[in-house]
């Protein structure tokens, strides 16, 4: 009864591990199997969702990147997710553009179109879907191990209940169960008989190998000679090969030398961009915005000998970050400054930001006991056609006004004036020109 019993248990508990595993690997096949017609709805609504946001809301608003957020819902089956306006990307999740292109699975799934504004610039969207989310391999695989562990510890205990009471069948035990007949006890002379013919076939082998073993040995000699040969060549190979490794490990260092390089869009001290992207992105946010006539002014922010990396420094920059609400908007100007583009915003505008901006970057100075000259110079495009260096050198030659008395300098322009001006230097431009071309054909006709 006892060894049934145990038997009964032993086939329950292995019925459960494989049921385990058969129902979770059959539960992810066939969510996986459905995931191709789930992936392609999902992508299709937040197709219809950006197009519907992007007629009544301006990409790049507050409001247009807040209302597409709410319409995402749950992500957890987006793996990535990138909307570019134009040539130029205003969404990314995940934030890092080496992080997007690293989604490369047989899990996920990728899909891409492009939706028309109102004004007729492209808005082109890009997502990865998975197929099977890893939230569901997580909760099925948590379910499944459950239901092991539950089996293990019935198991354990099984075990410690027969080993504690002492009725757990013991292997003589078992023997003698199982050993219900007995061998018949054969006669001397039947024993005689057998013994004899076994000597006799062991003689007859001894001699067969005897025989057989003088060929082997000569067949073995050859062998031997011919696994020297091949040792000596391969130690006399050896040194070659590591000759020949040592310029590709060579050209390996110098390959990962010339790849250190800061990477990523954003400085990992600061959360801003990096300097040299930001004259490239103000000429973009100059462009857009004079398409659209408005506004925009850049911030020229120095706080003289900050710290990044410390306490403080990591609050002031964080403050910055949430007065510009976009990081992508911000970035780093020399080693203890900012440069901040903010959009719609004129010289009388910025002047009331900048004073708060200022105020707050002080109190978080002071919390922290620490004393450094803030200074921000502002300049902004005053409805001119101005470029992104010439706008970016107005707002550093403010900065460079700022004093204690004063540490917020504006730098404000007449637009009719900076029009006569642009067009005094294109005329004084083609009188120039005009007089080199009238000495040069005055030389030709004097050489003739």
């Amino acid at each position: 009864m006892r060894a049934k019993r145990n038997s009964i248990f032993i086939t329950t508990i292995c019925a459960v591990y494989i049921l385990s595993l058969l129902v979770f690997i059959i539960s992810l096949a066939a969510e996986y199997k459905q995931g191709a017609f789930n992936s392609q709805n999902r992508f299709n609504s937040i197709t219809r969702d950006l197009s519907r946001i992007s007629k009544n809301y301006a990409p790049q608003s507050k409001k247009f990147y807040d209302e597409f957020l709410a319409s995402l819902g749950n992500i957890s089956d987006i793996a990535g997710l990138q909307i570019k306006y134009g040539e130029e990307l205003i969404f990314s999740y995940p934030g890092k553009m080496s992080e997007f292109e690293k989604i490369n699975s047989s899990l996920v799934k990728i899909y891409s179109t492009t939706v028309f504004t109102e004004n007729g610039i492209p808005l082109s969207l890009t997502s990865s879907i998975y197929l099977l989310k890893p939230v569901s391999i997580f909760y099925k695989g948590r379910i499944a191990f459950i239901v092991v562990i539950i089996a293990t510890l019935a198991t354990a205990a099984y075990l410690a209940f027969f080993i504690k009471n002492g009725t757990f069948p013991k292997e003589s035990e078992t023997d003698d169960l199982e050993q219900t007949e007995y061998p018949e006890i054969e006669s001397y002379d039947d024993f005689s008989e057998e013994k004899e013919e076994e000597q006799n076939n062991e003689e007859n082998t001894s001699e067969a190998n005897e025989e057989t073993s003088e060929t082997i040995i000569e067949q073995e000699e050859a062998p031997q000679e011919q696994q020297e040969e091949d040792v000596l060549a391969f130690l006399n190979s050896e040194p070659e090969k590591e000759a020949d490794s040592q310029p590709e490990h060579s050209e390996d260092k110098n390959e990962a030398s010339a790849e250190e390089e800061p990477s990523g869009l954003f400085c990992p001290s600061t959360g801003f961009g990096w300097e040299q992207y930001m004259l490239t992105r103000l000429d973009s946010e100059l462009i857009r915005s004079a398409s659209s006539d408005q506004d925009l002014s850049l911030f020229t922010i120095k706080i003289k000998d900050i710290d990044w990396d410390s306490e403080c420094g990591k609050e002031i920059s964080k403050t910055i970050l949430e007065k510009v609400k976009f990081n992508d908007l911000v970035f780093n100007y020399k080693e203890d400054g900012a440069s901040a583009i903010f959009q719609n915003q004129n010289t009388d505008k910025s002047l009331v930001i900048a004073g708060d901006l200022h105020t707050e970057i002080t109190s978080v100075l002071s919390k922290y006991n620490e004393q450094h000259f803030v200074g921000i110079g502002i300049s902004s495009r005053t409805l001119r056609l101005i470029s992104a260096t010439r706008l970016a050198n107005e707002s550093e030659e403010a900065l460079n006004r700022a004093d204690a008395d004063s540490p917020i300098i504006a730098f404000r322009v007449n637009p009719e004036r900076y029009k006569d001006f642009l067009a005094s230097e294109s005329f004084q431009e083609e009188t120039t020109s005009s007089e080199q071309k009238e000495k040069a054909s005055a030389e030709t006709k004097q050489e003739e």
